[in-house]
């Protein structure tokens, strides 16, 4: 308790020391543009973002290179948003749907836009929102689009490339022990990257990956004959080919569909800070430049234009590729073999993690074929459009969901067809929307939305979905609770009210009820959530927010000794309090105060606070950034997750859990326009254990210590 005292004795200190200093410089109103070279990942809205992305996962890592990568095309060819429409505002990835009908409408009513300044009067944008788009927006005149020529591409073309390395320092049982399951490879982690590039017209990349506990390519050793690094991706990508082509994939790529009840690869969207981003807008079709070795299809792909105002679009997709499962034999009496028993390979469940560090992980390694195939049909008004989706996919071995009681009403099978229609209708300020589809099973699914500034001061979200319980999509990916799109249904409302002088509150809430049985839930259950948070920004120097989520959902009761499996709510509560001040242009300060608290059948409480520096030295190409933190948590239920600034492209979201400290240092250095290198250490102290983690990744010891480095050639 002493010790618990003491943490937030000092956290309430770095916050009254760092409120005086803040308010003891002298800070203009206003927010000046942002200088062209600041990283969206270095943006605290992305920040937040990401960590809400991942706040749910066991994962230390989340990675989303492939849009920001998409916008350094427009850091040199900012897009013009008095002319641009709205596929060309989708397709920046930084806008909600709302926000770009109210830009949409903004320009209707007056005009022209002579100043990122007049962007503070259009509806739902505040300073974050033009912080975070001024590098890649201007509001100058269009220019046409050169005529595709392959050899002025290839001629005049960027060339990027990245190697990246990173370890932890400390060993681990995996690499030690080889009595039972182990490691076969070595801890260092890799990462190569190539890509070539002509604005936004041409892409093509090679990226390759070994991830620690895999092995290297030896092609000098027989035992290792044939064996290639553990992931290998390439892809080769062309834009507005033509008037009717409007791109075309080859290789490794992603296909967006609707609000992805058929086709929707990467990461779902989930409920958080943005609480009015719950349409999905997307590029039909974009190239796959990311190392995550499940969310991507691998063949060839095109999207077509028709039409006199080019107002008829279609996406052919074909893919052929291998995905990690695991195989299992059903055995049944059949009089017709000869020995009574027929015995069939099954796959059980596909895995996603792309880990192939022991015999048994590599025993799964692409051990089941995934054919898939689709095509969509759009047709786009002024104020609406309606699109007709599909989807087939064939597994070789079959999928059968029946070894858990859970999964049981999913069909299994080696065939899977999705369909479904996707709609919307813009009336004024209100945007009606939805998706709505059938699976070979007869299963349904629809999920609709409604979205409205109402004044300048409020905006509204609401979205339904229902999932049945027969419901099955290999491809797709939708807003939900469950980490799938099936035996959900659920009620979203969300507010977002802005007051003027840099105040803007944001609230939702879901209530959701699943039909069916989940994993760790062994009965029909309901659950809610809500999140409060209210930001204040009076100047580009000063930001601030205090944010409180609360989530209730009914989860089996642990340990249950009786004969029938209790479900009880289990309540998680976090509370946190955020501060960000620019002392000068060289010198930025974070600090951060959470809470959590979480119940079952008994209660736990969590705390962590940090301080960060970020320094930036005049007319030196050098960054540092540095984090100091404490955390205290009765148990890894009251587990806080919190952003940490890394090398490029790379994103860590750690939980913190237990008792200790934890810091980190991470630098760049830009000696020249060609060449960037980045260094990074991680060190987390615990001082209430000396074993961390447990099976393969077990480290004897209270210390847990990463190091990576990475460079970055540009020609």
């Amino acid at each position: 308790m002493k010790k618990k005292i003491i943490y937030l004795s000092l956290a309430l200190i770095w916050f009254c020391l760092a409120i005086s200093v803040t308010y003891a410089q002298k800070t203009p109103d206003g927010a000046p543009p942002p200088d062209k070279t600041i990283n969206l990942d270095d943006d605290p809205s992305t920040q937040f973002l990401i960590e809400n992305l991942v706040d749910e996962e066991d994962s230390e890592e989340f990675d989303l290179d492939t849009q920001f990568e998409y916008l350094e095309y427009f850091v040199t060819n900012p897009l013009d948003i008095n002319h641009a429409k709205a596929t060309a505002l989708e397709a920046l990835g930084l806008l909600s749907a709302i926000q770009i009908q109210a830009l949409l409408n903004y320009r209707k009513r007056f005009g022209q836009i002579y100043s990122l300044f007049e962007l503070q009067g259009v509806p739902v944008f505040d300073m974050n929102t033009i912080r975070k788009i001024a590098p890649y927006i201007s509001l100058s005149a269009s220019k046409e689009k050169d005529k595709l020529n392959l050899n002025k591409m290839f001629r005049y073309a960027k060339n990027q490339f990245y190697t990246r390395y990173q370890q932890v320092l400390e060993k681990q049982r995996g690499y030690i022990d080889t009595t039972g399951t182990y490691f076969l490879g070595s801890p260092d982690k890799w990462y190569f990257r190539y890509n070539m590039s002509y604005k936004n017209r041409m892409s093509l990349g090679v990226t390759l990956e070994k991830d620690a506990g895999e092995q290297w390519l030896n092609p000098l050793s027989e035992q290792k004959k044939g064996r290639f690094i553990d992931y290998f991706s390439a892809h080769f990508f062309l834009s507005d080919l033509s008037k009717n082509v409007k791109a075309v994939a080859l290789g490794d790529y992603r296909v967006y569909f609707g609000q992805g009840l058929t086709a929707w690869d990467g990461f779902r969207v989930r409920k958080g800070v943005d609480v009015l981003n719950i349409k999905r807008i997307s590029l039909p079709l974009k190239p796959y430049t990311s190392v995550n070795e499940s969310l991507f299809l691998r063949g060839a792909a095109v999207c077509f234009a028709f039409g006199t105002n080019q107002n008829i679009e279609s996406t052919v997709f074909a893919s052929h590729r291998f995905q990690n499962g695991n195989r299992s034999t059903i055995v049944n009496m059949d009089s017709d073999s000869t020995n009574g028993r027929l015995e069939t390979t099954v796959i059980s469940a596909l895995y996603d993690d792309g880990n192939n560090r022991t015999a048994g992980e590599l025993s799964d390694k692409n051990s089941t074929e995934m054919v898939s195939a689709g095509a969509n049909i759009k047709y786009r008004s002024r104020n609406w459009h309606l699109a007709l989706n599909t989807t087939y996919v064939w597994l070789n071995p079959p999928i059968d969901f029946a070894s858990a009681l859970y999964r049981s009403l999913l069909p299994g099978g080696q065939h899977f067809v999705n369909i479904s229609l996707d709609y919307s209708y813009l009336y004024r300020n209100l945007q009606f929307f939805g998706e709505t589809a059938v699976s070979q099973a007869g299963g349904l699914a629809t999920v609709n939305g409604f979205l409205s500034d109402l004044d300048s001061r409020i905006s509204v979200a609401i979205l339904h979905r229902y999932y049945s319980r027969r419901y099955l999509t290999l491809l797709g990916n939708s807003f939900g609770e469950g980490s799938s799109s099936n035996n959900e249904s659920g009620l979203y409302f969300a507010v977002q009210s802005s007051f003027g002088k840099g105040v803007k509150w944001s609230s939702y809430f879901d209530v959701y009820r699943f039909r069916w049985l989940r994993f760790l839930t062994d009965a029909p259950s309901l659950g809610y959530e809500y999140l409060f948070k209210l930001d204040y920004a009076p100047n580009y120097r000063i930001s601030m927010y205090t944010q409180l989520r609360f989530e209730e959902k009914e989860l089996n009761l642990s340990g249950n000794l009786g004969k029938f499996d209790e479900l009880i709510p289990h309540r998680r509560q976090s509370w946190r309090l955020h501060l960000r001040y620019r002392l000068n242009k060289n010198l930025e300060l974070r600090n951060r105060i959470e809470l959590s608290w979480f119940k079952d059948d008994v209660k736990s409480r969590g705390f962590m606070a940090y301080q960060d520096f970020v320094f930036t030295p005049p007319k030196l190409p050098f960054k540092a950034q540095l984090r100091f933190a404490v955390f205290d948590t009765d148990s890894y239920d009251t587990r806080i997750y919190a952003y940490e600034n890394d090398v490029l492209y790379a994103f860590s979201v750690p939980p913190y859990y237990g008792r200790g400290l934890r810091y980190y240092l991470n630098l760049n250095y830009q000696p020249s326009r060609m060449l960037s290198f980045w260094l990074r250490f991680a060190q987390t102290h615990f001082a209430d254990r000396d074993v961390i983690s447990s099976g393969t990744g077990e480290i004897q010891g209270s210390n847990r210590s990463e190091i990576k480095a990475q460079m970055r050639i540009k020609f």
